[in-house]
């Protein structure tokens, strides 16, 4: 073992400076990821509330649903903005109408060409939704 004899250690001042270096290193490197994830998550909540904000001014409800070839609903506008560009869904089918706009406070009918063959006997889930956000599930009963 004399190959080591003659080597020395480091000094203590210097092992106190390499340890304070790396845990102000290791500081920093947490501060940068915790602040790069809280930017993403106001980011996502910001956008959320945007579109919240959105939503809530623009409402509508079915009154009446016509099935035959072509599907046609009657819908009540119950928000503070107009409604426009609606498409519906039923199951995994859906039609869109971007003729027709409905101001706030009235009622309108709707027209999707070619959903009538997806009603089937019994009860079919239907759903409208507007561009504005507006959405309104319905029951078809045949």
């Amino acid at each position: 073992m004399k190959l080591f004899k003659d080597r020395r250690a480091v000094s203590p001042v210097i092992a106190v400076i390499l340890l304070v270096g790396v845990a102000i290193g290791a500081a920093a490197l947490a501060y940068s990821w915790y602040t790069g994830m809280q930017a993403g998550t106001q980011e996502a909540s910001g956008e959320a509330a945007g579109r919240l904000a959105l939503s809530t001014g623009a409402s509508m409800a079915i009154k009446n649903l016509q099935n035959g070839t072509n599907v046609t609903v009657t819908i009540a506008n119950t928000g503070a903005t107009s409604l426009s560009d609606f498409t519906m869904y039923i199951g995994t089918n859906s039609a869109q109408n971007n003729t027709v706009t409905i101001a706030e406070g009235s009622i309108g009918t709707v027209t999707f060409a070619g959903m009538g063959q997806y009603i089937g006997s019994g009860v079919t889930q239907v759903k409208v939704v507007s561009g504005d956000g507006a959405v309104a599930p319905y029951q078809y009963v045949a």
